[in-house]
């Protein structure tokens, strides 16, 4: 499922970006990398998103977020 369908208060751990080269790139350098378990912080309905991962906190626009495909983690 795309992160930007996550609710509030919810870990999910990242599984793909379909996202353009530039756009991977710039998320790599910031961490949201393949298996980075995500937790969502703040949401807006089709709007911006807050997310937590590695310690520091995340802004993504509503499309960057739809892009990044993540599943429910087992673990947190």
């Amino acid at each position: 499922m795309p992160l930007s369908m996550c609710r509030i208060g919810s870990t999910v751990v990242v599984k793909d970006l379909s996202v353009d080269d530039a756009l991977a790139k710039r998320l790599y350098s910031m961490g949201v990398i393949k298996g980075v378990f995500v937790k969502v912080v703040s949401a807006e309905y089709n709007g911006p998103m807050t997310i937590e991962l590695l310690g520091s906190q995340l802004a993504l626009g509503f499309e960057i977020a739809s892009q990044i495909q993540v599943e429910t983690s087992k673990y947190h």
